[in-house]
């Protein structure tokens, strides 16, 4: 019973790190930036912020689309130099 009870613990551990680690190689959506740049995203869900913030550091894909978010719509940081990122 000891045994199996460290198994599922085990395997929870795994499943857990693993859909983390995952996420954070999946593109955002235009949603999802804009979401996070609007900071409704801080306000809701702070491992979602999180995950985006890790994810944005690493992909100038999803940057350059954050840009483009940007110049489209007003808000916080819309007048700033796109070399002021906020992430």
């Amino acid at each position: 019973m000891g045994k199996m009870i460290v198994l599922i613990a085990t395997l929870a551990i795994i499943y857990y790190i693993g859909r983390e680690v995952l996420g954070a190689f999946r593109h955002l959506t235009d949603e999802e930036l804009l979401d996070y740049w609007a900071g409704r995203t801080k306000a809701e869900d702070r491992k979602a912020q999180r995950r985006f913030s890790e994810h944005l550091g690493s992909c100038e894909k999803c940057r350059d689309r954050l840009d483009e978010i940007r110049r489209d719509n007003s808000g916080p940081g819309a007048d700033a130099p796109m070399i002021e990122r906020r992430y």
